[in-house]
């Protein structure tokens, strides 16, 4: 079910609020836009998300939406990685029809369930948050989280005290909580975990 927060949103959006939308398609597009490019030509990809957003805004009247923003935008630009294979297949020779073929299930398998969708947004906010930080900061961050190495180990690594380490922690954690408030820190945390394994 869609949150408290996208309710609103979509509530404002029914409405006819441009505002709204826009705040939808700022939050939206990159993360549609760079799962789209991995199945489809990035032209074609942003084609696809622009008419997803056209389309949302055109039957915003009687828009519903059972699950979250995410799997809705999502489902929608599947479904036109889907049409434009479908297309596709009638005039590709029996070797790229291969190549289709894989490209689908693929995307079928990555699109199958509401836990692919939110690992594909939770990787590209992560990418995008860990950005933010100084580089150093960024670096310890990922020796930590992603590589698994312990303060004291980071430390005689890097070359510096553990105290400056924790400190660099620290700072990456406060952007995070602060990038992902909107998200469940259970879910959160089950995925870093994830990736420390």
């Amino acid at each position: 079910m869609p949150t408290k927060l996208e309710n609103k949103l979509l509530e404002r959006i029914r409405k006819g609020d441009v505002d709204a939308f826009r705040e939808l398609y700022s939050e939206y597009f990159q993360r549609l836009y760079l799962f789209a490019q991995k199945f489809v030509e990035p032209e074609l990809a942003k084609d696809f998300v622009q008419d997803c957003f056209l389309e949302l805004w055109k039957n915003r009247s009687k828009l519903q939406i059972n699950n979250s923003f995410s799997a809705y935008l999502f489902t929608v630009v599947k479904n036109k990685c889907f049409k434009h294979f479908q297309k596709e297949k009638a005039r590709l020779n029996v070797q790229d029809d291969l190549l289709l073929r894989l490209k689908q299930e693929e995307l079928n398998f990555f699109m199958y369930s509401e836990k692919s969708i939110l690992e594909f947004e939770i990787n590209d906010r992560i990418r995008k948050t860990i950005d933010k930080l100084p580089p150093k900061c960024a670096e310890v961050f990922n020796e930590s989280r992603f590589n698994g190495l312990q303060n004291k180990e980071i430390a005689e690594k890097l070359e510096m005290s553990v105290k400056t380490v924790e400190m660099h922690i620290s700072k990456a954690l406060k952007l995070f909580r602060d990038e992902f408030k909107d998200m469940s820190i259970f879910l959160f945390s089950l995925f870093f975990r994830k990736n420390q394994n």
